[in-house]
Formats: structure tokens, C-alpha cells, sequence
């Protein structure tokens, strides 16, 4: 009997189903680096054309392994040019440059501050009161800005970060929002916490710390709710009601420089109702003015 032979005409797609194949369902040794060193981390050393087809084959079989399931209400992948157009603009001093950038099949942001300062936000609804949501991104920094004392999280004088990423829990006066600040710092060490010299509604949380000559990525990922405990000593009053980030550099007159990718909201499953998530939702856009707490 003479066996019949299917061919592709593009050989990159024959490479990459194999990859695929192999990661997916014929290497358990590969699944089980992933449940030791985490999703994240294995899929982002990847180059990105093999990532985004693992994504979209194998993410459900591969999420199986992770600590906790998480159900996805958002994603920002900053693939298209036109990405940050869905973003609004909190302008504190001068304004910041952020523009989509691809690089060896990666898309992100590119956040360059000289001497300047504002943040870029986006508005969406997550029930934090009731269920468990979740926040994770990429991040990468470049250049810090420049600092002549001591580097700290409580003080106005030379408040300057290469990142910020928040988590903005809105109330009907502004005096009583609430803030919680993930920063990347150059010397305060990570897991330190700290109140905003700007506000005491402005948590910082130090997620990662220490120069990066290799301008390596590295992925986070945060439980908003305990955070918030963490910080403010009590349960999130009000839900989530929007997400922003932010490189300044107004206060030492320098400049800095940091990327931002993938940024993702969602739910830990233990919160699900009849298999889905209800209270996760984008906030429609409106020509309403309203004032947006970001701590500097």
C-alpha cells in the first residue's frame, strides 16, 4: 500500500507546528520545567513567533500547571501601533513619550521620560470587593533616572522611577481614592512598602529592584486583593476602576527609559460563578471629566 504524503508549502509553518507539537503534547520534561520555573517565565525567554503560537494552541493545557487558574477579563499585548489610542493621558509635567516598538518579533511599549512626567491609564471595572482579581504585566528598564541622594519611597525630593505600574481603586470624592503603586526601583529593595509622599491613599509596593545591564524582561504577577490587605491593614471598600503606568523623571532633571508588555487583568478561578466571572468589564468611554489619582 503506498502511503500518501501531505505537504506544506511554507516550511516556517512545518517548523513551528512541530515545535508546537512537541511542547504541547510529546514533552512532559518541558511541562514539567514550566511547573517548576512558572508559566511566565518559560514562555517569556521564547522568541515571540514561537510564543504567540503556544499561546494560542497550547495555553489552556499549559495553565493547568500554574499555582492558580486565572480567568483573563483584559489584555493589552501592544501588538498594533494604534494600541495606545484605547489609553488616556494624566499629564503631571511635560509628557512622557510612549510609542508601540517591535523588536525580533516582540511588541511593547516604550516609555522615555527626559525630564518629564506623565502616565498613561485605562479605565475598567474589576469587582475586588467580592472576588480575586488579578493583575500581571512585563516590564524592562533601560535607563534610570539619575539620583544625588539616597534613593526612598517617601520623600517628594527626587521621586523619580524608571516604572510604575497601578492599580486604581476609585470612590465618589477623590479624597478618597485608593492606590496601589508597583514600582521597579534601582536601590530600595524589593518587597519594602511605603506610603506616597503625595497622598496616604498611595501605597508603594517595591515588586522589583536593582539595575539591569542586560535589558532583560521580567514578568510579574499580583494579587490585588491581598496586596491591598497588605498595605492598607483591611479589604478592598470599593472595586478596581483602573489601571495605569508610568516612567517620570521630572524631579532630578535626567531621563529614563523603560518597556512595558502585556499587561493582563483577570480573575483567580476560585471566584467563578456557573463557570463564568461576572464583574469584570470595561468601563464605557465618555466625554466626562474626571480626575484620575496617580501617585508620582
Amino acid at each position: 500500500m503506498k502511503r500518501r504524503h501531505y505537504y506544506i508549502n511554507n516550511p516556517i509553518r512545518i517548523l513551528i507546528s512541530a515545535i508546537i507539537l512537541a511542547i504541547v503534547f510529546l514533552a512532559p520534561g518541558i511541562l514539567s520545567r514550566l511547573q517548576k520555573d512558572g508559566f511566565h517565565k518559560a514562555i517569556l525567554e521564547m522568541p515571540g513567533v514561537y510564543k504567540r503560537h503556544i499561546e494560542k494552541f497550547g495555553q489552556a493545557k499549559l495553565r493547568e500547571i500554574e499555582k492558580y487558574k486565572v480567568s483573563l477579563v483584559k489584555l493589552f499585548p501592544f501588538s498594533q501601533e494604534s494600541a495606545l489610542k484605547e489609553w488616556e493621558e494624566k499629564v503631571f509635567k511635560g509628557r512622557v513619550v510612549y510609542e508601540v516598538e517591535k523588536d525580533k518579533s516582540i511588541d511593547y511599549v516604550r516609555a522615555t521620560s527626559k525630564a518629564s512626567a506623565s502616565a498613561l491609564y485605562y479605565k475598567i471595572e474589576l469587582n475586588a470587593k467580592t472576588k480575586n482579581p488579578i493583575i500581571s504585566w512585563k516590564w524592562n528598564v533601560e535607563e534610570f533616572p539619575v539620583k544625588k541622594h539616597k534613593e526612598s519611597l517617601e520623600t517628594e525630593d527626587e521621586s523619580d522611577f524608571a516604572a510604575r505600574v497601578y492599580v486604581i481603586f476609585p470612590a465618589n470624592f477623590i479624597l478618597n481614592y485608593k492606590v496601589l503603586e508597583y514600582i521597579w526601583t534601582e536601590n530600595v529593595p524589593a518587597g519594602e512598602t511605603g506610603t506616597s509622599p503625595y497622598s496616604k491613599n498611595i501605597k508603594i509596593i517595591v515588586v522589583r529592584s536593582g539595575p539591569n545591564p542586560d535589558k532583560k524582561w521580567f514578568s510579574e504577577e499580583r494579587d490585588i486583593v491581598a496586596d491591598y490587605i497588605k498595605v492598607f491593614g483591611r479589604k478592598p471598600e470599593k472595586n478596581v476602576g483602573a489601571v495605569a503606568f508610568m516612567t517620570n523623571a521630572e524631579h532630578t532633571g535626567t531621563s529614563a527609559v523603560s518597556m512595558y508588555d502585556d499587561i493582563r487583568l483577570g480573575y483567580k478561578e476560585d471566584g467563578m460563578k456557573n463557570g463564568q466571572y461576572q464583574g469584570g468589564k470595561e468601563l464605557e468611554k465618555t466625554d466626562k471629566k474626571e480626575e484620575t489619582v496617580i501617585g508620582r
